[in-house]
């Protein structure tokens, strides 16, 4: 995976920003600070990244959107999609897999080796590795990184998982540390070199639970300049970042200032952009796509809309059903939910049959993204009927289901304002005598609501990763910890011994077999009513930008601009003459392709 992207995504998407001042729209300036091209250490070492252009030159802002705030940037505490493409700019991991080959590229370690049994791992960290207060980058700061992640009292349950399988790093000197694992794994070498640095002599003394907003030391490009919580925040561009002086970030890393702002409805959003507010906006509901997008500036090419297909790896999104507790311990009624659930209708009436239905948890393992050997729940009132009487519902004259006394009674709870979806998913399940409540709520409530796992439904879009590990996600000593990516607390003996098998397998086509064995059976138990994904990526741009032929890298979607785009200052002075003047601008393709 690349350095800004170590882990999957969960469910939120980059929410991004306009100016400091939150009276005053701070509008990218074409000319601002920008060179007629880069000008880099001639000693720089190394290769250069294949997605990068060395035509890029480093100035100016990049405006962007999303949606609400986390309760922290701390991804570590609270991880979310927004927090680890921050901390990602911010902090390096040891080694990252190449943006466009199945191999490693050393970050803050310049070489390392493994030995013979496959379990130990040797990292010489790169003697100019520095921090941005210029204290260097020790083997001991990594070695604090592990002790951080597995310290009991730290809220890192999704660290601690990939970590637990280690001892604690040894520190050969001050450059090199080795780590030993306690078992064979095939993801061991991939655990170990996403560990970072942490600044020891500024948190040794800290609660790391408490470090939620304020990072004033970093090793990363990065640094935050501004915060406001619920508002904004703005990063800047260090230029005495040591990574430049490798060639792997020539033409990376351009804009001077990276600018967040946080908005929660989208079509506020979508106005902000026309307004040139935001610069780029990634498009994530099918409505607003379809019927919203076609305005003036998109008509004159002021403005591009375009659908990016790229290699990026498919998740899976749906209700997530918590079987810690009744009616979702029984998978009949699990069953019975994914039958009343009329996907079909949705897709069709809100999203313009833009997405395609899920019976997979692992889709792209799979010809057309479907998995022959599960069901598929078409919508099915009466198989639904069928499944909840098994499951010792009787109906009432009143036309309630109740078994012993009790109804079937159940609450989704969302922070989202669009409820369409839920609404019609509501009415279904009413009208075969299950109650249905709807809690909306803020972000953070919502946040710790799922870290407590109190909760019976919740709607939620999971990513996935070049390297698919699925012990986090799936396994039963993951289950009831808190802050689990184990949403459904899911605990299966035949989950836990696929997980266990694929572990120790290292040829990458016999783990994926064991992944589609795993589908099957998380099929079978349904902890989600699967609902649909999308198999590209919508964006909408102000055409004064730079960037890769493929417009996103190979893997990744709009967290690869603040990395790879660039403000074209030629391009932006066109845009502003063609907008005073009403001028048409030559519209770009509507679907690129990433193409080998």
């Amino acid at each position: 995976m690349n350095r800004y992207k170590l882990l999957a995504f969960l469910g939120c998407f980059i929410f991004l920003l306009n100016g400091c001042d939150e009276k005053k729209t701070v509008k990218t300036s074409a000319l601002e600070n920008c060179p007629e091209k880069a000008v880099y250490d001639s000693n720089s070492t190394g290769e250069y990244d294949p997605i990068a252009s060395l035509d890029a030159v480093p100035c100016g802002a990049v405006n962007l959107w999303g949606s609400s705030m986390p309760k922290s940037f701390n991804m570590w505490q609270d991880y979310n999609s927004f927090s680890a493409g921050l901390m990602g700019l911010m902090f390096e991991p040891l080694v990252s897999l190449h943006s466009t080959e199945d191999r490693e590229i050393g970050i803050l370690a310049e070489s390392f080796e493994i030995s013979e049994d496959g379990k130990t791992f040797t990292f010489h960290l790169d003697p100019k590795a520095r921090f941005s207060d210029g204290e260097k980058i020790t083997a001991e700061d990594v070695q604090f990184y592990y002790d951080v992640i597995m310290d009991p009292k730290n809220l890192t349950p999704i660290f601690k998982v990939g970590l637990s399988r280690f001892e604690r790093p040894v520190i050969i000197d001050s450059l090199t540390l080795s780590i030993t694992a306690k078992e064979v794994h095939w993801g061991n070498f991939w655990e170990a070199a996403g560990m970072l640095a942490f600044p020891k002599h500024l948190w040794k003394d800290l609660d790391f639970n408490s470090i939620r907003y304020d990072f004033p030391i970093v090793s990363g490009p990065y640094k935050i300049k501004t915060f406001r919580e619920d508002r904004f925040v703005e990063l800047e561009r260090r230029a005495d970042w040591w990574g430049f002086q490798k060639k792997w970030n020539h033409g990376k890393y351009n804009f001077q200032t990276i600018r967040y702002r946080f908005m929660e409805d989208r079509n506020k959003a979508l106005e902000a952009f026309k307004k040139q507010d935001f610069d780029a906006y990634a498009i994530y509901t099918s409505s607003i796509w379809m019927k919203q997008t076609d305005f003036e500036a998109v008509e004159k090419g002021w403005a591009v809309k375009q659908r990016v297909y790229n290699k990026e790896p498919i998740g899976f999104q749906g209700m997530v059903m918590n079987l810690r507790r009744a009616p979702f311990n029984d998978v009949r009624v699990r069953r019975a939910l994914s039958f009343l659930m009329n996907r079909e209708l949705m897709n069709e009436k809100y999203m313009f049959n833009q997405y395609f239905l899920l019976n997979s948890y692992y889709p792209d393992l799979w010809p057309d993204n479907k998995n022959p050997e599960s069901p598929f729940y078409s919508f099915n009132p009466d198989s639904a009927r069928i499944l909840l009487a098994e499951a010792g519902y009787v109906q009432t004259e009143q036309g309630m289901l109740m078994k012993e006394g009790r109804p079937l009674s159940i609450t989704f709870i969302t922070q989202a304002e669009d409820l369409r979806h839920l609404t019609l998913y509501q009415e279904d399940l009413r009208k075969v005598g299950i109650q249905v409540q709807i809690d909306q709520m803020s972000q953070s409530t919502l946040r710790k609501r799922l870290d407590d796992a109190d909760f019976d439904m919740y709607w939620i879009n999971w990513g996935a990763s070049r390297l698919r590990d699925p012990e986090a996600s799936w396994h039963s000593k993951t289950a009831m910890d808190k802050g689990t990516n184990n949403l459904a607390g899911l605990q299966d003996s035949v989950v836990d011994a696929l997980i266990e098998m694929q572990k120790t397998e290292f040829d990458l086509s016999k783990r994926n077999e064991i992944l589609r064995r795993l589908d099957v059976r998380l099929n079978e138990l349904v902890p989600y009513v699967l609902m649909w994904q999308s198999n590209h990526h919508r964006l909408l741009y102000w055409n004064r930008f730079g960037m890769p032929g493929t417009v996103l890298d190979k893997y990744n979607r709009e967290e690869s601009i603040p990395v790879y785009w660039w403000l074209d200052a030629k391009k932006a002075s066109t845009l502003k003459e063609a907008i005073a003047s009403k001028k048409v601008l030559p519209k770009p393709e509507y679907d690129v392709f990433y193409k080998e």
